[in-house]
């Protein structure tokens, strides 16, 4: 039985501890975390139309405005997709100003301070409340796995002979290094947050924030896209219970 010196025994903390790091750089990122918040009591299934005011993206840098407008339409194309009507802000407009008779628009620029009483007046006339979305963070981070060997299988084809002199070949397992080199890999950060108000008291009623980090995530709208879904349908699963 061949026997292991102290010396070595003292290492394997060492090299098990090595393979572990390893294993975590190469296998990536990839992390989600969901808070969400309903106020008690209230009747969600009295929401049947929604304001949905446009994505805020004040806090996050899209590097240009066609980045801007990408992620505008992805996060509307989700929020007209859902069991629930609907409205944007003009269409909301558009109805507070038949009821009163008054166009809204106009008011706005005559006297501000009359359009928003106007505005909230009539609003909880219109839809029963309104959403507001935040994209809060878009951001990259990155880390280098550094230069290592890894071991790869290939199969190797065997020639033998039986005792008969008979010819016969098979493919045999055979273990071989492979150098990999020096790599960079970048990790992005988004989170959303998601917020329904009542159109009558204009109290938050419903909340829901995501974080996601992942690797590979080019930029970011894919994902972002399943963030909108998710806040979105959360929320009309509540009002259809």
């Amino acid at each position: 039985m061949m026997s292991v010196k102290p010396s070595e025994k003292r290492l394997y903390p060492q090299i098990i501890l090595l393979y572990l790091l390893v294993f975590f750089v190469l296998t990536g990122t990839v992390s989600a975390h969901v808070e969400q918040w309903a106020e008690t009591g209230y009747n969600f299934k009295s929401v049947q139309k929604l304001l949905v005011y446009d994505l805020d993206t004040s806090a996050v840098d899209l590097e240009s405005d066609i980045a801007e407008k990408n992620f505008q339409n992805a996060y509307w194309e989700q929020a007209k997709k859902q069991k629930i009507t609907v409205l944007t802000e003009q269409r909301a407009a558009n109805q507070i100003s038949l009821l009163e008779f008054k166009d809204i628009d106009q008011l706005r620029q005559k006297d501000p301070a009359a359009a928003e009483a106007m505005w909230n007046n009539n609003l909880p006339r219109v839809v029963e409340a309104y959403a507001k979305m935040q994209y809060l963070k878009h951001e990259y981070t990155s880390r280098v796995i550094p230069a290592h060997t890894e071991w790869r299988t290939r199969h190797v084809r065997r020639t033998f002979y039986d005792r008969n002199g008979n010819k016969h070949e098979d493919l045999v397992p055979e273990e071989y290094p492979e150098f990999v080199p020096e790599k960079t890999i970048w990790t992005l950060h988004q989170q959303v947050r998601f917020d329904v108000y009542d159109a009558k008291t204009g109290q938050c009623i419903y909340s829901r924030n995501e974080n996601r980090s992942d690797d590979f995530a080019g930029d970011g709208k894919d994902i972002f896209v399943k963030i909108v879904r998710n806040s979105f349908k959360d929320f009309v699963k509540k009002c259809q219970k």
